[in-house]
């Protein structure tokens, strides 16, 4: 059979598709489409690519968001303002174990590429299609994430990944990469409202990012592919234990692409989980100090600046004595709350309470913590209790506050609030029947010698109101009045040595009464107009001791005593007096002004109780705000607290120390005998127990105390300053005063001294039966006369009928020296406090 003989040549199949016009047709029609894309292709990379050149110029000149950061007087945090919290620092503060874990990863062939990897897309494609198109990897490199991240276009059409790629590709030429690396650091979001790796730290470790352990930088490095699930402080247990899970897959991965050695990745991934805060609750040490800095440079700087423009403020508070000041107020008025009486109101009954949860159960406890707890049972005074996951037994001492029948009211079912005291691996182990306080306090720190505010606490919690206390409220001072009082009366020519009768005494005005004097010596009193009301100071005890002088009159906080000597001495001269002290606020010219009716704040009677501390220089403006810098270091604004004015004799100051020493001691403020130190004070008490002061001050520190509820309700029947208040001052006192030289009160040279017969005031003899005082005087205003028996015998006879008394009728004002102006008071119109 012949063969066929062989073509030489033969044409290609496009020329010999004269046979096949189909797949001619086809051909042309690919060749055309290859070439048209390439032509779109390009032409779409050209437009991309100077839009890209926009966005380089954006990377180029922008400015990261960061914070503005609050200070203490250490250069501490205390307190951020931002839209994002964020904290740029340089690449050489990266941890490299950050660096290695994000590279290992997030994109294993950073170092290799120039902004997009190839394999990383082939990779994503096939797993994709194996898959079924369930599982969906990202080919993104950091370089495209950081694109992504500054230029917030997240959404998903198909041109975004073409331009991530495009700017990608410009950066990597425009950028080293340690460049790339820190601008990733500093923008990249970890959870908790926190942007780059130092924020990241401080939050979620309390350190600054160079001092990260390997396994907390490779915690960080896990959270950017999803920090909101990742984040270990997410309540959900689940989601703690993939934070782990995650942690443990980067430092394998960093041993994988050689970041680290293998054994030394095992022993990390042995490593538990420590969180700087287990609970994250974000409480900072001075709120309301940090929301007075909001407030001011919101009004300067405006809004954009303060959330965005990266200040600094320094304030002048001591953060050691603010959290003491933190404690001692939440621990001072759960004590006195619990003394007002368990409030059931606050009870709820719990359906199935062997099943249902309540919330705040899915959390780390520590202890500090409150929870709410369902009681299962009783069983002869020990309560059932379940919290979250644990079961607890709660004997009867853990109940006792609140009294017996405590078991009527905590059926089963009730979900009372408890305080944990101990916890075992984030349960409970041991509580205590809790409630949350009704009541509030404030309590303000100052520097008396320049007025630094060293310690502000506005109220119980900050979150619950951030009204401030200690700034804002106006609130009636009692007795802490009396200071002023006396203080003026110095002025006057008393001393502490000076007798006044604490004895029943009425006054009247002269224009509502008229006022006569039999021959006998017996004064009466007629009202003269329709109205007419008289004014009958009570004593707190609702006794009368006769003749005492000054310094026992302060130690004990006499009223009527206090209140004869205002009529004695004038008001305005009480007054004047104040406003050199460093009171401000309006105060009523009226005789229950000695006993505290005016409505004043913490911090300028805080200030006034420092002046005497300061031996009559008044204290500076108090103030919280040093200096304020801009984000380059550029001062904007700094304050100083320069020496005050010396406005009270220095002898008159020191004559108030001695007998606020004695309140201090032995009067109605002697539980600050617990501190062993120097100090002297005040407290005050208004009508009806309604608010409790105390003031006072060692040479170093002047702090003021405040306690009450925010309507003008009793605390409780005798909840008197020395109950309430002077506990919260010598707790904090016990965290501030070590930190300052321990220093006695010194004499100013213009005094003298003298020993004086504490029962008539005169000088002490050999006829001194009662205790001895060794008081200090202004030079020549020493006792010139020496006790003897018949003036002993005389105040002894005096004291034994104040009690019995018909009331003295004094007309106001009427002992007030010839050379000073009348006053004239209208009772009329005046309100009466009862206080101590």
């Amino acid at each position: 059979m012949p063969t066929l003989p062989k073509q030489k040549n033969q044409a290609p199949l496009i020329l010999r598709s004269k046979r096949h016009p189909v797949v001619r047709f086809l051909l042309w029609a690919s060749l055309a489409l290859t070439v048209g894309g390439c032509i779109f292709f390009v032409v779409l990379w050209s437009v991309y690519s100077r839009e890209a050149d926009s966005y380089l110029t954006y990377f180029a000149i922008r400015v990261p968001k960061t914070i503005t950061k609050v200070l203490d007087r250490n250069g501490d945090i205390i307190g951020v303002f931002a839209e994002e919290h964020r904290v740029v620092i340089p690449y050489g503060d990266i941890p490299r174990a950050f660096i290695g874990g994000l590279i290992a990863t997030e994109d294993a062939d950073f170092l290799k590429h120039r902004g997009v990897d190839p394999k990383g897309f082939v990779r994503a494609a096939w797993n994709f299609a194996k898959s079924g198109g369930k599982r969906k990897e990202g080919a993104s490199t950091l370089t495209m994430q950081l694109v992504r991240t500054v230029t917030a276009k997240r959404q998903k059409q198909l041109d975004r990944k073409l331009k991530e790629i495009i700017l990608a590709t410009k950066l990597e030429k425009a950028y080293s990469k340690k460049q790339i690396l820190e601008m990733y650091a500093n923008e990249v979001y970890f959870g908790g409202g926190r942007y780059g790796i130092e924020s990241a730290a401080q939050y979620y470790f309390g350190k600054s990012a160079p001092q990260l352990l390997p396994e907390e930088a490779a915690l960080l490095a896990g959270l950017v592919q999803n920090p909101n699930w990742y984040n270990p402080y997410n309540p959900d247990p689940k989601s703690r234990a993939a934070a782990k899970v995650r942690r443990d897959h980067v430092i394998r991965r960093m041993a994988a692409e050689h970041y680290l050695k293998e054994s030394d990745a095992e022993t990390l991934v042995q490593r538990p989980i420590r969180l700087a805060r287990e609970n994250a609750q974000e409480e900072q040490v001075a709120p309301y100090v940090v929301e007075e800095v909001r407030k001011y440079l919101y009004e300067k700087y405006g809004r954009e600046a303060v959330l965005n423009g990266g200040l600094e403020v320094t304030t002048t508070i001591d953060s050691l004595w603010q959290a003491g000041a933190n404690d001692a107020i939440r621990k001072g008025l759960r004590n006195v709350d619990r003394r007002r009486g368990f409030r059931k109101d606050t009870i709820q009954i719990i359906n199935d309470p062997d099943n249902a949860k309540l919330p705040g159960w899915n959390r780390y406890f520590e202890a500090g913590d409150a929870a709410r707890g369902i009681i299962l049972g009783w069983t002869d005074g020990t309560a059932s209790v379940r919290i979250g996951n644990a079961k607890l037994n709660v004997p009867p001492s853990s109940f006792a506050w609140a009294g017996k029948g405590i078991e009527k009211i905590l059926l089963r079912g009730a979900n009372p609030r408890f305080l944990i005291k101990e916890q075992k691996d984030g349960l409970p182990t041991k509580v205590e029947l809790d409630q949350e306080p009704e009541v509030e306090a404030a309590l303000l720190a100052i520097d008396p010698k320049n007025g630094e505010i060293r310690a502000m606490v506005g109220g119980y919690d900050f979150n619950r109101s951030k009204f401030n206390r200690s700034m804002q409220a106006q609130r009636q001072v009692g007795s802490s009045m009396k200071t002023f009082v006396y203080g003026a009366a110095f002025e006057q020519g008393k001393s502490q040595a000076s007798m006044v009768n604490d004895i029943p005494t009425t006054f009247v005005d002269a224009e509502h009464f008229s006022v006569t004097t039999s021959p006998e010596g017996i004064t009466t009193a007629r009202p003269t107009a329709r109205g007419a009301k008289s004014y009958e100071p009570k004593n707190y005890e609702r006794d009368f001791w006769g003749p005492i002088p000054i310094w026992e009159a302060i130690r004990d906080s006499r009223n009527v005593a206090a209140v004869r000597t205002l009529e004695e001495i004038g008001i305005q001269n009480a007054i004047a007096f104040a406003r050199k002290a460093g009171i401000q606020s309006p105060i009523p010219p009226y005789p229950s002004l000695a006993l505290g009716a005016a409505d004043l704040n913490l911090r300028e009677m805080t200030r006034g109780y420092a002046t005497i501390g300061n031996g009559g220089i008044q204290c500076p403006q108090p103030f919280f705000i040093k200096r304020i810098v801009d984000r380059n270091g550029r001062e904007l604004e700094s304050f100083e607290g320069s020496p005050g004015e010396p406005l009270i004799d220095p002898a008159v100051a020191f004559e108030l120390v001695q007998c606020l020493q004695g309140v201090a001691t032995a009067g109605t403020g002697s539980r600050t005998n617990e501190l062993n130190w120097p100090v002297a004070g005040k407290t005050g008490t208004t009508n009806d127990h309604t608010d409790a002061w105390f003031l006072g001050f060692s040479t170093r520190i002047a702090c003021g105390v405040w306690v009450g509820l925010d309507t003008k309700k009793t605390i409780f029947k005798g909840a008197d300053g020395g109950k309430v208040a002077v506990p919260i001052w010598v707790e904090f006192m016990k965290t501030a005063l070590p930190t300052t030289p321990r220093e006695d009160f010194k004499a100013p040279d213009n005094v003298e001294w003298a020993n004086i017969d504490h029962l008539t005031g005169l000088l002490a003899s050999g006829a001194t039966t009662d205790k001895v005082l060794h008081l200090a005087f202004p030079k020549g205003m020493v006792p010139k006369e020496s006790t003897d028996a018949e003036a002993i015998k005389k105040i002894i006879e005096a004291k034994a009928k104040a009690h019995s008394q018909a009331p003295e009728i004094k007309l106001w004002g009427q002992s007030v020296s010839k050379d000073q102006p009348t006053e004239s008071v209208d009772f009329t119109k005046m309100e009466v406090p009862k206080e101590q």
